[in-house]
C-alpha cells in the first residue's frame, strides 16, 4: 500500500493530489493517510480536513485509510513505527513550504527518513498545485551511476501514466577551473560520454515502462554547476516535475542531501520531487 504523511496543511493537500495520483496506479487503488496530531488542529480542525482527502480520493476511485497518532516522542519515529519497511512500501512526503532560513529540505522528518532508507520515500515540493499531482511532462537529472535508472523505476512506474514527455538530463560536472580551460573537443568527448549513458537508460525505459503515448528524449551536457544546469534545462523544457533522486550512499550523497539540492528546490520553476530507495 502506498502510504502518506499527511500534516494537514495547504502544502501538504497539495502533495496529497500527487499520493492520490500514484495510488490510483497501484493494483489495490488504496491509500493510507498517517496524521500525527501535534497540537496545531482542534479534532474537528482535523476531520475536516480528513473528511476533503477522502473526497478528493473518492473523485480519483482511490479507497482512503486515514490514521491518526499521537506524536509520541517526535513525528519520526511515529511514522517508523507504522510504515512498514522494504521495497515495495511508498511514502510521499512533503518539503517545507518556505524555506524559513533552513532550507526546504534540510533536517526535516523527510530527509531523515530518506538517510534511513527503510521505505521507498517521496518528497515533494509543489510550486504548480494547478497541475493536481498529474505532471505531463518530467525531467529526470541522472548522476551517471553504475544503477542507471534503477532506483527510480518503483516511481516512474507509478507516475508513467500521466507522463506525456520524459527528458532524461545527465550534467556531466567539471570543476570551475576546468571548466574554464576546457577545449571544444575535450567538451564534446565529455558529451558524448553523457549521450553514451544516456541511451544505455533510455532503453531501459522503454522496456521497463510503458509510455506508448509519451515522447522520450535524453540531453547530455557538460557544466560547472549542476543545479543551475537543472534549472535551466526545467526552463528550457517547460517542465512539470523534477524527479531527483539518490540510489546509494557516497559522493552522489552530498550532492542530493547538500546545498546543491536546496539549489534546485529554491530555483526550479516546477514541482520538485526528492525519491530515496530503500538500502
Amino acid at each position: 500500500m502506498l502510504h502518506l504523511a499527511y500534516d494537514a496543511t495547504i502544502h501538504g493537500d497539495w502533495v496529497s493530489h500527487y499520493a492520490i495520483h500514484l495510488a490510483a496506479h497501484q493494483p489495490d487503488h488504496a491509500l493510507c493517510a498517517i496524521h500525527v496530531a501535534d497540537g496545531r488542529l482542534t479534532a474537528s480542525e482535523l476531520q475536516e480536513r480528513l473528511h476533503l482527502l477522502e473526497d478528493r480520493c473518492r473523485m480519483a476511485g482511490v479507497s482512503l485509510q486515514s490514521e491518526v497518532y499521537p506524536i509520541g516522542r517526535d513525528v519520526l519515529e511515529t511514522l517508523l513505527a507504522v510504515v512498514p519497511p522494504g521495497p515495495s512500501s511508498f511514502l510521499v512526503c512533503g518539503t517545507r513550504l518556505t524555506p524559513r532560513r533552513r532550507g526546504y529540505i534540510a533536517g526535516t522528518v523527510s530527509e531523515r527518513l530518506m538517510r534511513l532508507r527503510r521505505q521507498s520515500v517521496l518528497a515533494v515540493r509543489v510550486v504548480q498545485p494547478g497541475l493536481l499531482g498529474a505532471p505531463r511532462r518530467l525531467l529526470v537529472p541522472l548522476a551517471g551511476l553504475p544503477a542507471g535508472l534503477a532506483p527510480a523505476l518503483p516511481w516512474l512506474r507509478l507516475l508513467a501514466p500521466d507522463v506525456r514527455d520524459l527528458q532524461l538530463l545527465h550534467v556531466q560536472e567539471v570543476g570551475r577551473r576546468r571548466f574554464r580551460r576546457l577545449t571544444f573537443e575535450q567538451g564534446q568527448v565529455l558529451q558524448q560520454r553523457g549521450a553514451v549513458f544516456l541511451q544505455g537508460v533510455e532503453e531501459q525505459v522503454r522496456r521497463e515502462l510503458a509510455l506508448p503515448e509519451a515522447h522520450v528524449d535524453t540531453h547530455a551536457v557538460v557544466s560547472d554547476d549542476v543545479p543551475k544546469e537543472i534549472v535551466i534545462q526545467a526552463n528550457r523544457f517547460k517542465s512539470h516535475l523534477i524527479l531527483l533522486g539518490l540510489s546509494a550512499r557516497g559522493p552522489a550523497e552530498r550532492f542530493f542531501y547538500g546545498e546543491p539540492i536546496e539549489q534546485v528546490l529554491a530555483n526550479a520553476p516546477c514541482d520538485v520531487a526528492v525519491y530515496q530507495s530503500p538500502a
